[in-house]
């Protein structure tokens, strides 16, 4: 069944609209029609199962049949920070790390970030990204789409790490570091599998050329602590992947 994104404001009692670039995809790409079955999600969590009554060339109306309260989200809100890697493995990231279930990505410039991006260029990026999360959202049954951050400086994101505040852990995987391994942290973690808890985790992961010791030490000094993901060396596009899927393994959500 085909599935489609929303807005709140877009369902209004037994009623749904759709318009915009998913109305595009509905009528061009899938050539649906009066009749026709579909999933609709308003990023609150839940489903719609609707019938499409009628497709116009500027919305299309659909009657919902029923609401499923979905349990296909995380209950671990995952936030991968990444240092902006070269060419387009930002794309794979996001495609793959949607997948997954991760929540948030905040692209950040670090000391070792080689790619230049401000301006239109930076905004067209960022809706390039947007775009892939919601097409991996689709394909992967999400009710969600990640948000995809305008790539921030790597002081602005220690600073909105801060202004989170209290429940999330923030876990720095450093290629250097020799001391606790990412599972280690994570089973000592009370809330992890917890029923009804709820836990906000932070993934910090370096670009090609990895974190600076500057680096480190400032986000030791916020209280993330630095992890190791095992005696080999993980590319960029490949670290926050694994860690996502691990801290998932750990809270119940994979496997």
């Amino acid at each position: 069944m085909s599935r489609f994104f929303v807005e709140p404001d877009q369902i209004m009692g037994d009623s749904v609209t759709i318009s915009g670039e998913e109305l595009v995809h509905l009528a061009r790409v899938l050539r649906l029609g009066p009749g026709s079955p579909i999933t609709v999600c308003d990023g609150s969590g839940q489903e719609y199962r609707a019938v499409l009554q009628e497709v116009g060339p500027e919305m299309a109306m659909a009657q919902i049949t029923a609401i499923v309260n979905s349990l296909v989200e995380p209950r671990v809100k995952i936030t991968l920070v990444q240092g902006i890697p070269k060419a387009d493995k930002m794309d794979l990231i996001i495609q793959k790390g949607t997948e997954l279930g991760i929540c948030e990505f905040l692209p950040v410039f670090t000391e070792r970030t080689v790619v230049e991006l401000s301006g239109a260029k930076a905004q067209r990026r960022v809706a390039r990204w947007q775009r892939i999360a919601k097409e991996a959202a689709k394909q992967s049954r999400r009710t969600i789409v990640p948000t995809v951050y305008h790539p921030m400086s790597w002081r602005e994101c220690l600073a909105m790490y801060s202004e989170k505040g209290q429940g999330r852990l923030g876990l720095f995987p450093w290629e250097t570091f020799s001391g606790q391994g990412l599972r280690e942290v994570l089973s000592v973690n009370p809330d992890l599998r917890q029923v009804g808890s709820s836990l906000e985790i932070w993934l910090f992961i370096g670009p090609e050329g990895g974190w600076s010791e500057r680096e480190a030490g400032e986000a030791g000094a916020m209280g993330i602590i630095a992890v190791s993901l095992g005696a080999r060396i993980l590319r960029t596009e490949t670290a926050g992947i694994v860690a996502a899927a691990l801290v998932l393994y750990e809270s119940g959500d994979l496997g």
